[in-house]
């Protein structure tokens, strides 16, 4: 009976060692020498492979878990049953890239072109002293699995593909659940059974998906007219709430925006003092609430994706429930708020999706764990 596969067995490389395996790649690219990049099950975990030149380089079955290629060119490379989780794509070239098998969920794509990639599903057999076993890099596959079918495809689930290019890809069975998928392009991919489920899919030619309508639902799609007109006034709302913290009540009310789409007042809230405001259940995507203050706000169950928190005090502030994938964290401060009562209210992450790598640059008051980060 097969095995499922793990990592344990992948031998891992240092920065120090794998540094002069991508400068004699690219040398055997340039035609000048070098040695073709032969990574295959290869723990290149957290390593930074940013601005190479990698075509035609083999990484068949490596992790590659919170690593970096920004900007590098992947053409043609073997990322096959590839583990990419959290991983900076940002920018890469991945044209004609065999994909197969790999996993990105929560990795970073954004500006990444895919043209002509093939991304079904795989799975990679190894034959070593104890055996065959298989590489399955599917969500929640089975271990000791021993059926061929496959029916699953590759996993960008709560990916960042903003302005990703998937012209002519093969993505059979691919699974989008909860991408940002701004601008994204897929003129002649081939989407049979994919999965889009809460996926952000603004700006985007729905004619070229090719899928059914009901394939859709949960999806974010572009900006109503209706809430395109609601802009003023919750600007409106924005701006009596902030004169009512800054004149202690004198002047001014408070404000809810609950349920509301805040997409329309991108950058509206940046900057200001919103104390106590109101946000839960919103639809606030790639929302810019920088240097705000936000102390005890509540953002419980609201679409966050991209939003940018940077600078911002959110001491006492809950996201219960929220949808924080990709959104940042950089010098905001998080912890409990000390209240006039002499007590606390603390911050509230619990049920939040989002991970411990956000929040590296923020400045903590106690340690995540507490806040109610899984």
């Amino acid at each position: 009976m097969l095995a499922n596969f793990t990592d344990k067995d992948c031998t891992p490389l240092s920065q120090k060692e794998l540094n002069p395996i991508l400068a004699a790649h690219e040398k055997f690219v340039a035609y000048q020498g070098g040695k073709r990049a032969q990574l295959t099950r290869r723990g290149l975990d957290g390593l930074n492979l940013a601005n190479r030149i990698l075509s035609e380089a083999d990484f068949s079955g490596s992790s590659l878990v919170g690593a970096t290629f920004y900007g590098s060119n992947l053409q043609r490379a073997s990322l096959y049953c590839a583990d990419l989780r959290g991983a900076n794509l940002q920018a890469a070239n991945l044209t004609r890239a065999d994909m197969r098998g790999a996993t990105f969920r929560g990795a970073n794509l954004s500006y990444a072109i895919m043209d002509g990639g093939d991304l079904r599903a795989a799975r990679m057999m190894i034959v070593g002293a104890e055996g065959m076993s298989v590489m399955d890099r599917r969500n929640n596959a089975p271990a000791n699995s021993n059926t061929p079918d496959i029916p699953d495809g590759v996993d960008f689930t709560n990916c960042s593909l903003k302005n990703a290019s998937f012209g002519n890809a093969k993505l059979e069975n691919a699974n989008f659940t909860g991408a940002i998928m701004d601008g994204a392009k897929f003129k002649g991919a081939t989407l049979k059974n994919a999965k889009f489920k809460g996926a952000v899919l603004t700006g985007v030619n729905l004619k070229e998906l090719d899928i059914p309508r009901e394939s859709l639902e949960g999806c974010v799609l572009d900006v109503t007219k209706e809430a395109e007109e609601k802009a003023e006034a919750l600007k409106a709302l924005i701006i009596s709430h902030e004169l009512w913290i800054s004149s202690e009540g004198v002047q001014g009310k408070t404000a809810a925006l609950d349920g509301e789409d805040l997409r329309p007042i991108l950058d509206f809230a940046a900057g200001r003092r919103l104390t106590g405001l109101s946000l839960r259940n919103t639809v606030a995507l790639n929302l810019n609430f920088a240097d705000a203050r936000l102390q005890a706000a509540k953002f419980d169950n609201a679409d966050l994706r991209g939003a940018n928190f940077s600078g911002c005090d959110l001491r006492g502030a809950s996201f219960k429930g929220a949808n924080l994938s990709h959104a940042t964290f950089a010098k905001a401060r998080l912890g409990p708020l000390k209240l006039a009562s002499g007590g606390e209210l603390p911050v509230i992450l619990a049920g939040a999706l989002a991970n411990s790598q956000q929040f590296i640059n923020s400045t903590l008051d106690c340690p995540l764990p507490e806040l109610g980060l899984q």
